[in-house]
């Protein structure tokens, strides 16, 4: 390992043996659903043998070597899990020791069983119903397959009838850190980051607070650039009383310049800091298979991840990099001890299958030094 990384892992996990992060408290919404990870069988033989789709490109492959064909694809379930953005998020910062209040579709009219195994650190508070998702993962990405359903009945009015404006006062008051996640996902997001700018917001958060306000829009593949702008905008209106945190995945970032007009044939230097002039953001990341990168309007940071050729999961992997880069953040850490903290935690989600606790992070960190 490079003298460089492993005097930089080093002074992290002095940073993290310091302290804890019980002493900090969030607030998140708003999706929530039950995911089941997949693989998909490519052959069975004579013994009952399976064979998988390895790759992508292997299973993209067979499907159009079936055009004009009918085919039957036979999957088999890994686990059921906790799924959504927001409730992995949440679960992951639990784990990391901070109180996380979450709003999200967890079930009406009660919390189904399922979402209780989340951290002890979680409260949950329902909004909607809940949706079920199947992940086809494959060892170098995944396809995520779900009826929104239930996300498309989420509105504003229906949010503040369920649970009236005083108690989503409450939700807000005290927090270090407040995040709304999954806007792509969610029909009437824009409407629902509106009403609370406008109704809960001034009535909780001083102007100016500079507390920070983490989002990742997570897949706008299916948004206009139209909607993708307007999302935009809305970032810049949660400035006057939130420092903006805003995490996009390689994909995501690619539409969100597209929709701006920014040219992609740039370094990663130029390329972060060009979109960060037109996102509205405090800090803008973009998280990658091999690295990650941020930029907060003064210095831009570059930092590898921990890359397993043979993860366990990869569903919720940049949710658990976001809650890793969200914790380090609470506690003061500079930008690339942020990127740093991200990678470890989403690294070890990844290798393991679950969201880790700060001393397994140390460990992790400890091991890959």
């Amino acid at each position: 390992m490079d003298k460089v990384i492993t005097e930089k892992i080093h002074d992290l996990i002095n940073l993290l043996e310091k302290g804890r992060s019980n002493d900090y408290s969030a607030f998140l919404g708003f999706d929530a659903c039950i995911d089941y990870i997949v693989r998909v069988v490519r052959e069975k033989d004579e013994k009952s043998e399976t064979g998988y789709f390895t790759t992508g490109r292997q299973f993209g492959e067979y499907i159009i070597s079936r055009e004009n064909k009918s085919c039957g694809i036979e999957l088999e379930t890994r686990i059921s899990k906790l799924g959504g953005n927001m409730a992995i998020t949440a679960n992951a910062l639990g784990n990391l020791g901070i109180k996380t209040e979450c709003a999200g579709t967890f079930g009406l009219p009660d919390i189904l069983p399922f979402f209780r195994s989340m951290s002890p650190n979680c409260t949950l508070h329902t909004i909607g119903e809940t949706i079920n998702a199947t992940a086809l993962e494959f060892s170098n990405s995944k396809v995520i397959l779900f009826d929104p359903g239930p996300y498309n009945n989420l509105t504003w009015s229906s949010v503040k009838d369920l649970i009236g404006i005083e108690k989503m006062k409450e939700w807000l008051k005290g927090k270090q850190l407040v995040s709304f996640l999954n806007w792509s996902e969610i029909q009437h997001s824009t409407a629902i980051w509106e009403g609370f700018l406008e109704e809960i917001v001034p009535f909780v958060i001083p102007s100016g607070s500079k507390l920070p306000f983490f989002t990742d829009f997570s897949d706008c593949s299916r948004k206009s650039a139209g909607e993708i702008l307007k999302a935009i905008d809305l970032l810049s209106r949660f400035r006057k009383y939130f420092r903006v945190i805003l995490s996009l995945n390689h994909n995501e970032a690619d539409l969100v310049a597209t929709a701006l007009g920014l040219a992609h044939n740039k370094s990663d230097e130029e390329f972060i800091t060009s979109l960060h002039k037109l996102t509205n953001t405090d800090i803008l990341i973009i998280h990658r298979t091999e690295d990650a990168i941020a930029f907060d309007g003064d210095s831009f940071k570059k930092c590898a991840t921990f890359l397993c050729k043979d993860p366990a999961i990869l569903t919720g992997g940049g949710d658990n990099f976001n809650a890793g880069f969200c914790m380090a953040q609470l506690r003061g850490f500079d930008l690339y001890n942020s990127l740093l903290t991200a990678n470890a935690v989403s690294g070890f989600y990844v290798r393991t299958g679950f969201s880790p606790t700060i001393d397994q992070v140390i460990n992790f960190l400890k091991e890959s030094n």
